[in-house]
């Protein structure tokens, strides 16, 4: 599923600020245009798949339609005034929640496996965590560690 969300975006001397106002508040920044616009995803993402997964909400914020955020209002609110703002625009920004879940989520799945009897034997004998062992090799395998 994909989303999109209004994004408000200050450019200072040294950093992009973005700010997402349909998601109670939330900021982000970055030093180039392109990472600020990244962390705005990966803070619309992580926002919808993980911080509404923990107060057991299933509704995605509503949208705002980007003509009807006023980036004057967004600059007052977090008191932006006093930085040396260099240029500000608001700009939409589509997140692919799939993506971002297959790609960072935490969320354990169920994995079948087949192994030897007389390697499993073993192992529970020796108390072996097969899930730990499983992610240390999968992990070792795919960095190459």
């Amino acid at each position: 599923m994909k989303v999109i969300y209004p994004v408000c975006i200050f450019q200072t001397k040294d950093e992009y600020m973005a700010f997402v106002p349909d998601l109670n508040t939330n900021n982000t920044y970055g030093k180039t245009l392109e990472e600020a616009l990244y962390m705005a995803q990966d803070l619309i993402a992580t926002y919808i798949l993980e911080d509404l997964e923990d107060v057991k909400r299933n509704e995605i914020p509503k949208q705002s339609k980007i003509e009807d955020i006023d980036i004057k209002e967004v600059q007052k609110y977090w008191e932006l005034e006093d930085k040396d703002i260099i240029s500000s625009f608001k700009t939409l920004v589509v997140v692919d929640l799939d993506e971002f879940a297959q790609k960072w989520s935490n969320k354990s799945i169920r994995k079948n496996l087949t192994i030897p009897q007389w390697l499993n034997t073993k192992a529970e004998a020796l108390n072996i965590n097969f899930s730990q062992v499983l992610q240390e090799a999968l992990m070792k395998k795919i960095y190459k560690e």
